[in-house]
């Protein structure tokens, strides 16, 4: 009997010694759901597998190392034993594992009985919980047994183990999540796992012409080893495949991994890297960039605050200066004392001539500029001639670095200019409403070049003055405006009312309609009052709810409602809009009239549209029941015509008979449809007799039987019960339409049955027919317009019929005062009831 053998493996972690006892099949990484924990960044998270083989002759096994998990899925640094690195590897006892540089395990194998019970528990620590189950299941059905033999296996032993292990393991490809493909060395597709499934639907149909699995066995055979990766990019994703032979069953097994992310990462990683260089160098430029703005930010924040103050200054004298001409001449004086110029003037349109006239506010502070100031006075400047009139055609700030030296022609008071000293000039409009109003020209005693910073200054003077302008004429329109809009409200005849956010009358105008005036109660009664209070619920909710959505939305609202008065109904439209930040108005105006005539039109309409679809239901039946039986006739008396001579007595009477016949179809089609005719425009009258109900009915079904020679008609009736009385008053010829038509219509709509029901039942006051069919039934859809005339319903197919029997029965049963219900099933039959009272003998 050999001696029992423990296995252990030896952990060495960066000087950290601990042993582990093997007793089944384990995994080794950085997971914390691993077995085996090696704690480091640099071991994968499921790093490697240790794979238990038993000992098919006794209780003794051995272990196999796998880099990687069962699902194909390799580790990041591979694995190395006894210095050389593999994908798996049949363990021996004294073989080093490195995972990676200063992590590394030993294999042992010790004989039990060879070590002193001290050191036993040094050798083999108790793991802190004997009963943890693995993650491939529960551990204790393949736990090692208590007295473990020496395992020593032949190759093919060793073999025939391996494979056990593996076919105890054959199972679980079917829960991982990662495809799993087997084939033989033919090429040709031994297994798919559901998730090879899913991921390649077309994969077993391909077989080998597909991507994920051509090549494999070529790229096996010539590289001549037993494992392979390599990368497949299919449908623009890209999947790493391990490639595996399995010696003993002659089959290849692919892992396949879906590492798109993992590449798009890699890619991006690199990207990231260049675009970090570049981003370097680009940061560089900016912050010297950033150094050159942060200059000019302060000298513009200077230029600001400068304006800032002059506005500020201006905007206080133009709001208490008196006139329009005090504004400009204090906006001037402003301008020049800030920029330092010494003389300034104003040019206003004058609409009449279409020139520009000069303002009689300026400022200097040079006396010398009374002679220029005075002579400007003769000038006048149409549109795009001289400074002035160019800044007006425009409307653009023009600056002129020496006026002196500029042509005549261009400007036009240069001898002027000479004679007092001026030399650079700036004009710029003041504009309003997108209008000039006028135009301001800056002179200085000295050449300047161009400064931006001024002219932006003097613009944005320009601007703002504009901008008060169009304020004040905006307040006067507005007064104007609202002048207007009380003469507009006065002329509405209409009630309109003002509301509050919370639904409070405010204020109201009378309207001048009478009806309108009597909608509300008086003003000191309503004026205050919310709007429950005032209007019914069915009034007041859609109201306010039409108020919380005019605030809601900015829109206006309408809403339309009546309101009884005087044993009348009104009917009023009343449209809401925002008319205030918390307030709104309604208008309300009486519709009552042009509801009525909306009402008269919709009716009309309405009979119209009956009355063409009539013509056109009519149109269609005549078409095509008139066809056939006017096609008889023809045939046969052209028959007659031609042949008569040849034919016997008989047979001519036999075509004379079908053209009879046809005469009579065509007779009771016109019959019906006068009928229907009177019915409708109320020709009708009713001819009330005393009638035999049991009679009648014997008497109606032997002949339509006689009649038919396909179906059987079934006639029950509580006639016989004592104290039943069986005679009626009622119109016969109308009786006869109703049940005609009905046991008609159940035997021709029922052509694959051969029977139909007819029950009668008699009551003291009245008299209750029902006709049962078995046939093809009516539509839910149809029930409705089943009375309506020439309609049939779209199951009928090619059954003949005119759409006329069904009209004619609800006419009738109406003139005598009955009534009549259907229930009815596809394919399953149909079902009409008729209940007509007993009449009195009186009625007309």
């Amino acid at each position: 009997m050999p001696n029992p053998i423990k296995h252990q493996l030896v952990i060495n972690s960066n000087g950290d010694r601990r042993i582990i006892k093997l007793e089944v099949t384990s995994s080794i990484g950085r997971d914390p759901h691993n077995f085996i924990v090696l704690d480091s960044p640099k071991i994968s998270r499921h790093h490697a597998t240790l794979l238990r083989i038993a000992n098919p002759r006794n209780d003794g096994y051995q272990f196999r190392i796998i880099d990687g998990d069962l699902n194909g899925k390799r580790s990041t640094n591979g694995i190395e034993v006894n210095g050389k690195s593999c994908l798996s590897h049949d363990l021996q006892d004294g073989d080093v594992i490195v995972f990676y540089r200063g992590i590394s395990a030993t294999y042992q194998t010790v004989k039990t009985d060879s070590i002193p019970p001290v050191a036993k528990s040094a050798f083999f620590p108790e793991e802190e919980d004997p009963n943890a189950t693995h993650f491939f299941g529960d551990s204790s059905n393949i736990r090692q047994k208590s007295s473990c033999q020496t395992l020593s296996l032949s190759p093919e032993e060793r073999q025939a183990s391996i494979q056990q292990s593996l076919e105890r393991l054959a199972s679980f490809p079917e829960l991982f999540s990662d495809p799993i493909i087997e084939l033989d060395l033919k090429g040709k597709i031994t297994y798919l796992n559901p998730a090879a499934y899913k991921r390649f639907p077309n994969l077993k149909q391909e077989q080998g012409n597909h991507p994920i699995v051509s090549g494999v066995v070529s790229l096996i055979q010539q590289q001549d080893k037993t494992a392979v990766i390599r990368e497949v990019i299919l449908d623009r994703r890209t999947f790493e495949q391990s490639i595996h032979l399995i010696s003993a069953s002659q089959l290849i097994r692919c892992y396949v991994s879906d590492i798109t992310k993992r590449k798009q990462a890699e890619k991006l990683l690199k990207q990231a890297h260049k675009n970090l260089e570049k981003r370097v160098a680009q940061r560089t430029e900016e912050l010297a960039e950033s150094n050159r703005i942060l200059k000019a930010e302060i000298a513009e924040r200077r230029r600001v605050e400068l304006e800032i103050r002059l506005l500020q200054t201006i905007t206080q004298a133009i709001s208490a200066a008196s006139s329009f001409d005090r504004a400009i001449a204090i906006t001037l004086q402003k301008v020049c004392e800030t920029v330092g110029w010494g003389y300034a003037e104003a040019w206003i349109p004058d609409d009449t001539e279409n020139v520009l006239k000069l303002n009689p506010s300026w400022y200097t502070n040079n006396q010398e500029t009374e002679y220029f100031r005075e002579a400007s006075q003769k000038f006048n400047f149409p549109w795009n001639v001289g400074k002035p009139g160019r800044v007006w055609a425009t409307k653009q700030a023009e600056w002129t670095e020496n006026v002196s030296e500029q042509d005549g022609q261009v400007f036009l008071r240069n001898d002027l200019a000479q004679a007092v000293g001026l030399k650079t000039a700036l004009g710029v409009p003041i504009i309003a409403d997108d209008e000039v109003i006028a135009v301001f020209v800056f002179f200085d005693f000295s050449a300047r070049k161009k400064n931006e910073q001024t002219v932006e200054l003097v613009t944005s003077v320009a601007d703002q003055l504009g901008l008060i302008i169009e304020r004040k004429r905006a307040d006067d329109a507005l007064r104007g405006s609202m002048a207007t809009n009380k003469a507009i409200l006065d002329a509405i005849p209409d009630l309109i009312l003002r509301i509050d956010r919370e639904g409070t009358f405010v204020n109201y105008k009378a309207a001048k309609a009478q009806n309108l005036q009597n909608l509300f109660i008086p003003e000191g009664q309503f004026l205050g009052k919310h709007i429950y209070e005032v209007f019914p619920e069915e009034i007041s909710r859609p109201t306010m709810n039409c108020v919380e959505r005019a605030f809601a939305t900015g829109e206006v609202q309408l809403l339309e409602c009546q309101i009884s008065q005087k044993s009348k109904v009104y009917s009023y439209e009343v449209r809401i809009a925002v008319s205030d930040l918390n307030e709104v108005m309604a208008i309300v105006r009486d519709i009552t009239d042009r509801k009525q005539a909306e009402e008269d039109i919709r009716r009309t309409l309405e009979q119209e549209k009956k009355l063409n679809e009539l013509k056109s239901r009519f149109v269609t039946m005549a078409s095509h029941e008139f066809r056939t039986p006017l096609t008889s006739i023809l045939s046969s008396a052209e028959l007659l015509e031609h042949y008569s001579h040849k034919w016997t007595p008989e047979k001519q009477l036999k075509y004379l008979s079908r053209i009879q016949s046809s005469v009579k179809h065509m007779t009771e089609l016109l019959n019906d449809v006068l009928l229907l005719g009177k019915a409708d425009a109320g020709q009708l009258k009713l001819n009330l007799t005393q009638i035999d109900l049991c009679q009648f009915c014997r008497e109606l079904v032997e002949e339509i039987s006689l009649a038919s020679q396909t179906h059987q008609i079934t006639f029950n009736t509580n006639c016989a019960d004592a104290g039943v009385s069986k005679i009626a008053c009622l119109d016969e010829k109308m009786l006869r339409h109703i049940l005609h038509n009905l046991l008609s219509n159940a035997i021709k709509y029922s052509p694959e049955s051969d029977r139909v029901v007819f029950d009668l039942y008699c009551q003291p006051q009245q008299a209750m027919f029902r006709v049962k069919d078995f046939g093809i039934g009516i539509p839910a859809t149809e029930i409705d317009r089943l009375f309506d005339s020439f309609h049939r319903a779209d199951n009928v197919g090619s059954i003949p019929g005119t759409g006329l029997g069904l009209p004619i029965v609800k006419r009738a049963v109406d003139m005598l005062g009955g009534t009549i219900e259907i229930d009815s099933q596809i394919n399953v039959g149909s079902t009409f009831t008729v209940t007509l009272p007993n009449l009195p003998a009186s009625t007309p």
